[in-house]
Parts: C-alpha cells; sequence; structure tokens
C-alpha cells in the first residue's frame, strides 16, 4: 500500500490548485479523478484577481492569460437587441492583487495549464479513471479505498489527510453524514458554450440581457469562445431545449457557419452550504462544500480559495512548524466568506431572471433612475475577510495584503514574482527588522517567513514601491509592519517597530495551537434542509 501525505479525490480546478501547492511545498499527494480525462470544456467562465493571483503563485497566470480577456465592462440591458441600457459596471481597473480585477476565460485552457504545473512539481501522483469507493480513518491518517472505472479492480492508497474536491455529489461527504443546507433552487437555465469558426464582434457581448419575454446573457469565454445563457419559462423543461431549438434561440447571433455548439446543458441554480467542512482528517473543497449562483462568477473562486486555505495549514502542520488544531479553523475562515458570496450572487441574479412583465418594469425604473443618480446605488456587500486564524483583537487582520509592482536589484515586477509568496513580514521601517529578539528571529527562519522592507524610490530600501502602491496602504492601516498569510490575507499588524515581535508572538500562538477554538459558524438561515442536493445538469 502506497503511503501519501495528502491525498486528493477530484482533479478539476480545486484538486489541481491544492495538488499544484501541496506539491510545489515538497509534500506527497496523490490525486484521483474519476473520469479518464480532464473536462475538455469550461464551467467556470470569471475570475477575479485575487485567483490570477493564486494562479500566480503557481506560476501559470502568464499562460492564463494568453487565452483569457480580461473584462472592462459589465452592462444589464433590456434586451439583447436595441435594448435600454439598465445597468453599467465598469471593470477596467487593476484590482488590489496586482492583477486586471475581472478576468474572463476558457476552462479547458485553465485545466490544461495546471496540469502542467502539477506534474512539474515531481511530487504529485495523478490517476485518472479511479474513483474512492470507500475510506476509514484512524488517528494517524485515512485509508482510501479506489477503484477503476472500467476494469473494477480496487486498490488501496494511504494518507495523513484526505481531501475531497469530488464536486457537489460528493460521495465522501455523505458518507461522512454532513448535512447541507439547501436555498434558492427555483431557476432552470440554459446553458450555450460555443467556439468561434471565425471571428466574432458583437456590439454588446459581455453582460445581461434582462427581457422579462426571455431573460438570458451573453458572454466571452476567453479569445475564442462565447456563452450564451437563456431562463426557462413557467412550465418549460430541460428536454424542451433540443439541437434545433438551440440554433434557433442563437440565431439573432450566430449560425452553424459561425459556430460549433460545444455542449448545451440545462443546470438548476443551487444554494448548498455543508454544515462543516472537516471531519478529523478529511476535509471538503470546491464544491463538495457549497454551491452558489453563477451571477457573481465566483463559484470556482470560492473553491480555489478553500484550496488556498487549506494548503498553507496542512503545509505546516505536515512540517510539524504547527499544531494540527490549526486546521479547526479552516471552516471558521473559509465559510462565512462563501456565504457572503453566495448572498451577493443571488442579489445581482434575482433581477435577472424577472419573467413577469409588470415586475421587470418596475425593476427597469428603479435601475434607470439609479443609472440617471447614481447616489440611489445601494452599497455592495461587502465580502469579509478570513476572522479565525488571525491576531486577536487586531483592527487591521482580515483585509487585503495587497500586491504592487516593486523594483529590486533593478529589476522591476509585481512583488510575489520578485520578492516572493508565502507568510511574509512587510515593513516600511527597517528598525521592525532589527528590533527583533533571537528567538522571534529563529521563529522567522523556522516558519520560512519573508522578511521584506520597502521604500520609496531614493529610500535605500532593498524593495523599491515603484508605484506608490505599499507606503500608502501602510499609511492608511496605521501601521508600520504588516504580516501577510500566504492566502493574501493579513494576519495583523504593528504600529511601530517595537511592536514587530509580539506581532509574531502572535502567530507563534496560534501556530501553537493557543487560540481560541473556532467556535461553530452557523448555516445560512439555520433551517436544515431535506430536498436532495444535486447540481448536476439537469438535462439534455
Amino acid at each position: 500500500m502506497k503511503n501519501y501525505d495528502v491525498v486528493v479525490i477530484g482533479f478539476g480546478p480545486i484538486g489541481q490548485m491544492l495538488s499544484a501547492q501541496l506539491g510545489q511545498a515538497g509534500h506527497s499527494v496523490a490525486a484521483f479523478e474519476a473520469y479518464e480525462t480532464l473536462y475538455g470544456l469550461s464551467r467556470a467562465g470569471h475570475m477575479d484577481d485575487e485567483i490570477v493571483r493564486t494562479l500566480q503563485k503557481i506560476g501559470i497566470d502568464e499562460e492564463f492569460k494568453s487565452d483569457a480577456v480580461p473584462w472592462d465592462m459589465y452592462d444589464m440591458r433590456t434586451k439583447a437587441f436595441d435594448g435600454e441600457l439598465l445597468l453599467r459596471m465598469d471593470w477596467s481597473q487593476v484590482g488590489p492583487h496586482g492583477h486586471r480585477g475581472h478576468w474572463i476565460f476558457y476552462q479547458n485552457y485553465l485545466e490544461l495549464a495546471m496540469h502542467r504545473a502539477v506534474t512539474e512539481t515531481g511530487n504529485v501522483d495523478i490517476t485518472m479513471g479511479t474513483k474512492a469507493v470507500a475510506f476509514e480513518q484512524d488517528d494517524d491518517g485515512v485509508t482510501i479505498t479506489l477503484e477503476h472505472r472500467k476494469s473494477g479492480e480496487q486498490t488501496q492508497v494511504r494518507a495523513k489527510y484526505l481531501i475531497a474536491a469530488d464536486g457537489a455529489n460528493s460521495s465522501i461527504r455523505e458518507s461522512l453524514g454532513i448535512k447541507t443546507w439547501v436555498g434558492n433552487c427555483d431557476y432552470n437555465q440554459l446553458v450555450v458554450d460555443c467556439r468561434e469558426k471565425h471571428k466574432l464582434n458583437f456590439e454588446f457581448d459581455n453582460g445581461q440581457f434582462a427581457d422579462p419575454k426571455r431573460p438570458g446573457c451573453l458572454f466571452q469565454l476567453g479569445a475564442h469562445h462565447h456563452r450564451w445563457e437563456w431562463t426557462l419559462l413557467p412550465g418549460e423543461k430541460p428536454e424542451d431545449f433540443t439541437e434545433e431549438r438551440v440554433w434557433e434561440l442563437l440565431k439573432p447571433w450566430v449560425g452553424p457557419d459561425d459556430v460549433e455548439i460545444l455542449r448545451r446543458p440545462v443546470y438548476n441554480f443551487r444554494e448548498v452550504v455543508a454544515e462543516h467542512w472537516q471531519d478529523g482528517r478529511v476535509f471538503l473543497a470546491g464544491d463538495s462544500a457549497h454551491v452558489l449562483w453563477p451571477f457573481a462568477g465566483e463559484g470556482m473562486c470560492n473553491g480555489i480559495r478553500d484550496a488556498s486555505s487549506l494548503a498553507w495549514r496542512l503545509n505546516l502542520v505536515l512540517r510539524d512548524q504547527a499544531s494540527p488544531q490549526i486546521l479547526d479553523s479552516y471552516t471558521a475562515d473559509r465559510k462565512p466568506i462563501f456565504v457572503a458570496w453566495m448572498n451577493l450572487s443571488r442579489e445581482i441574479g434575482l433581477p435577472c431572471v424577472i419573467t413577469d412583465p409588470e415586475i421587470a418594469a418596475m425593476r427597469d425604473q428603479g435601475l434607470k433612475a439609479a443609472l440617471a443618480d447614481p447616489s440611489l446605488i445601494p452599497p455592495i456587500p461587502e465580502i469579509p475577510g478570513p476572522t479565525s486564524f488571525v491576531r486577536p483583537n487586531d483592527p487591521t487582520a482580515s483585509t487585503v495584503g495587497v500586491q504592487g509592482m516593486v523594483e529590486v536589484d533593478g529589476t522591476k515586477g509585481l512583488f510575489d514574482n520578485l520578492v516572493g509568496t508565502g507568510w511574509v513580514l512587510l515593513t516600511t521601517d527597517a528598525d521592525a527588522l532589527t528590533s527583533l529578539s533571537e528567538q522571534q528571529r529563529d521563529f522567522i527562519d523556522r516558519i520560512g517567513i519573508i522578511t521584506a522592507h520597502v521604500g520609496a524610490p531614493g529610500s535605500g530600501a532593498k524593495i523599491v514601491d515603484v508605484d506608490g502602491t505599499y507606503l500608502p496602504w501602510l499609511s492608511g492601516l496605521g501601521a508600520t509592519t504588516v504580516l501577510i498569510r500566504p492566502d493574501f490575507w493579513l494576519f495583523g499588524s504593528a504600529a511601530q517597530a517595537s511592536e514587530t515581535g509580539a506581532l509574531l508572538d502572535s502567530l507563534a500562538d496560534g501556530l501553537a495551537g493557543r487560540f481560541p477554538t473556532p467556535a461553530r459558524v452557523p448555516q445560512p438561515d439555520e433551517a436544515q434542509s431535506d430536498r436532495a442536493v444535486d447540481a448536476a445538469p439537469a438535462g439534455v
């Protein structure tokens, strides 16, 4: 029986990201995928700057961008053609993570890039066409029974930890008996993905057409693909949408000479949240833990956040640099963030799927008024940062650790590329590093914390703040030093150089398991649903 540090079940983007980060950290990983090949098509289509930075971390951001397209404007109109503008959001800015804030992409290219990153680690065994059929955990690890889908042959492997990245219908979650909350699931959506046969240019190609006669949307999937979606009307069924019917819907835009239809599933919008995302040495990540409506484009993004949140914790525990108790903060860190995204996705989506003409007219009136007077636009709910494994009572904790352009030894580039990623102690005051005790310096070396003194041009600092990103940011926090987690969130900060040692001591306490046990995170409305969870395509 082969032994690994971690076994990952499911080799979609979430399993790939876990495998890449853990493999690059030097851990032995086995990844098993039930299907014989990568999916090869696109389910996710949007990515934000935080996730592009995570791709940067594993070295594939530029490969991703070779086909992905930065998303400039998000529009909502009353109709697809000659429709009145109801809403316009400018998405053309660079986000706090150093990349454009929004990207649209074709998932197959992303998975191929991630697959390359995984294989290049040399530490990950990938087995396709094999599913997990049973597992048993004890105090020291997990024994997993696997079955080859074609031959039926069974084998067993052993791991210190097991991660279920096996999708919304997770057999591992069900085997653990983890309850799920099921929220809104009242809408079906036809999704049609097409590959261009020649270059297409549409005057309106990235946004919603909120026509109550047939609500829908159109957007690019990277440089050479497009996606159309239509909301099914009351009384319609998935089986009604034959290929012939789909071509009729596409007719105002394209025909068979213009595009090839790659897939045309009907999806049921779902909101699903697992009660807890950890059972002993077994963890849920991605759709096995949660599902949301697609309107914010944050389904896969949240799964990748899960992967990063788990990877740094497991890395420290596997290296005996932290107590296993830090793993207990995973659900408490991630679940509130996901629920916030779920609520925002529903808030964005509900106005887009209205089929009642009178309600649609009221919506249009309100949106047009807000378009004329932006002060009428309600504030977008803020997405929180992680609150479990951060410095207690630190008002700067749980905020984003930004990334800007820097210059090091005459070379300009993004901070993570030139300085590194992981735990980062970043300061604008050189005394913050010289004031540390020998024990604190040993702690920095043991954990592998990167120390970075950043200064303005001409300050003499080794790391030059080229675009003025870091100095105003720290000043706004009221800090001279910040400690950034490997998933780009602030653990905490120090206002003065003399307080830096206390900041490091707080991290040492947390890694030693001396933080309070995380409180249970409640379900969205504390109403457990007995409805079956099935987020797979509903038809065709």
